[in-house]
């Protein structure tokens, strides 16, 4: 007998560290360079990683609004469904699945092992280790342990949701703790020196006095992008709406306390840059991570030693190796469920949606998840464009599915997270900016003459619809019309109340 519905499992905790596992990446070591090479000063720097988390926050609290209506599986998926029709939830569920959660996770371990495992492992990972000229395909060593990792994240998640969580607080309580230590103790050395030694090891006022200017407006598009994609993930824990035990008080308080947590350290992080380097040479990309790391060492912790400074390259190279890992698994786990979600509404292969009758995962799933992203570790370069079209889509879907409070708003009563501030202010807020910021995003691309990104998020969305109405006249679906499900998705339901759903689907 095959178990259909998850167990309530994940409390407050475990729903907040999944949360940050999918949030922070490598981006908050990689952007800083992209982000202040497009701005002129460092207060804009500081700013715009503070609006970034504006924005993650105002989505965060206007997705509660609507996990407080809905908390089904699969999140905006589902609420994309309930709000807009089937249509809309396909091209969703089509983006992740084929796109951005396997992409995400090729690349991410590919860059990962590329960058990180030379100087954990040595030059070689970076060299062929087979190759066919005839066909033009080269097989790295880097791409071997990508394909391992992968290999070893999708048993760990094989074996269930708790083996999954227990792996997932390994690797993110370990990169948080460090990074937020370093953090606090760099900020009380700087106290030290403002305000009883000497602030001449400081770069701080140095960088505020410099002439300020506005930013151009396209280019600053473009830091907003990289903030923005540094931000991403604060939606994930929604799509496990089915396995959060007590969801009416654990969704909203995930969805406050994860963002905030996340904006701190970046802001946190953000501050160390600016401080304790010459805003010049963050913009050149001179000054990775670990040189802030030797120079806090160095000059305000007064330590000279050779091997303290030489290992500060490779502590970081292992914090931000644990950091991949996390996100991998995070993204491993949250894909899995929007496919269950898309099964149960006869919108994908069945069988992916069956839970294993002991670890309660969805087994099938989960390895035709892996499956596509090892096909991307061997054939997609890692320079690939990928990821920046589909970003486009599922921005544009965001924007929908965030607009779609404002539709469940006048057909439910149930009581704000935050009266005012969640509703409508959130909402509002998460509209303008992400609209802004996808007007930037293909103003640039015009500009520039790029236009072949644009035209293959059009292509791709079209491709997606195209699949969806070959799926529905093959009659796979169990419903004839996108209306004939839950239309507009607004009549009245028992709030946290799946049975019906989930029977209706069974």
């Amino acid at each position: 007998m095959k178990h259909h519905t998850f167990n309530r499992t994940i409390g407050l905790t475990n729903a907040i560290i999944l949360m940050m596992g999918n949030m922070i990446g490598i981006g908050i070591f990689v952007y800083p360079s992209l982000i202040s090479s497009l701005l002129p000063h460092s207060i804009w720097f500081l700013l715009f990683w503070l609006f970034g988390g504006i924005i993650a926050m105002s989505g965060a609290l206007s997705s509660a609004e609507l996990a407080s209506v809905y908390p089904e599986l699969g999140g905006d998926y589902a609420y994309l469904r309930n709000s807009y029709g089937r249509r809309f939830a396909f091209l969703y569920g089509f983006f992740t699945f084929f796109i951005t959660f396997p992409g995400s996770i090729a690349l991410g371990l590919s860059l990962g092992v590329h960058y990180q495992g030379s100087i954990i492992l040595g030059d070689w990972v970076n060299t062929v280790c087979y190759s066919l000229p005839t066909l033009g395909f080269e097989l790295h060593y880097y791409q071997v342990i990508a394909i391992g990792l992968l290999l070893l994240l999708t048993t760990v998640n094989h074996f269930g949701i708790e083996s999954s969580i227990r792996f997932q607080k390994l690797v993110t309580f370990l990169p948080v703790v460090f990074l937020v230590g370093v953090g606090l103790l760099t900020i009380s050395s700087i106290l030290y020196y403002l305000f009883l030694g000497t602030d001449s090891k400081l770069l701080l006022a140095d960088n505020m006095n410099k002439p300020f200017s506005f930013p151009d407006l396209l280019p600053s598009g473009t830091a907003l992008v990289a903030v923005y994609w540094t931000y991403a993930g604060w939606n994930s824990p929604l799509a496990m709406g089915e396995e959060i035990k007590n969801p009416e008080k654990v969704i909203p308080r995930t969805m406050i306390f994860g963002p905030l947590v996340v904006m701190l350290i970046y802001l946190l992080l953000a501050f160390i840059f600016v401080a304790l380097l010459p805003f010049e040479s963050i913009q050149t990309g001179k000054d990775p991570f670990f040189i802030v790391g030797q120079y806090f060492l160095k000059n305000l912790l007064q330590i000279h030693s050779p091997v303290a400074i030489e290992w500060i390259p490779r502590i970081m190279t292992y914090i931000i190796f644990f950091i991949i890992l996390g996100n991998t698994n995070s993204t491993i786990i949250t894909g899995s469920r929007i496919q269950v979600a898309m099964s149960r509404d006869r919108l994908f292969i069945e069988k992916l949606g069956h839970l294993h009758p002991k670890t309660n995962t969805p087994v099938l799933g989960i390895w035709m998840q892996s499956a596509w992203a090892l096909c991307m570790i061997l054939f997609v370069s890692k320079e690939s464009n990928l990821l920046n079209f589909s970003f486009i889509c599922i921005i544009a879907l965001s924007i929908l599915t965030i607009y779609s409070v404002f539709r469940v708003k006048k057909h439910h009563n149930k009581p704000h997270l935050i009266p005012y501030l969640s509703y409508p202010i959130a909402p509002i807020v998460y509209i303008f900016a992400t609209s802004l910021i996808l007007i930037l995003i293909l103003g640039n691309y015009f500009r520039e003459g790029n236009y072949t990104i644009p035209f293959f998020a059009f292509l791709s969305a079209v491709v997606g619809f195209s699949l969806y109405e070959i799926w529905r006249r093959l009659n796979i679906t169990t419903y004839s019309s996108d209306n004939d499900a839950n239309v507009n998705g607004l009549e009245p339901r028992h709030p946290f109340d799946v049975s019906e759903r989930v029977g209706k689907h069974r």
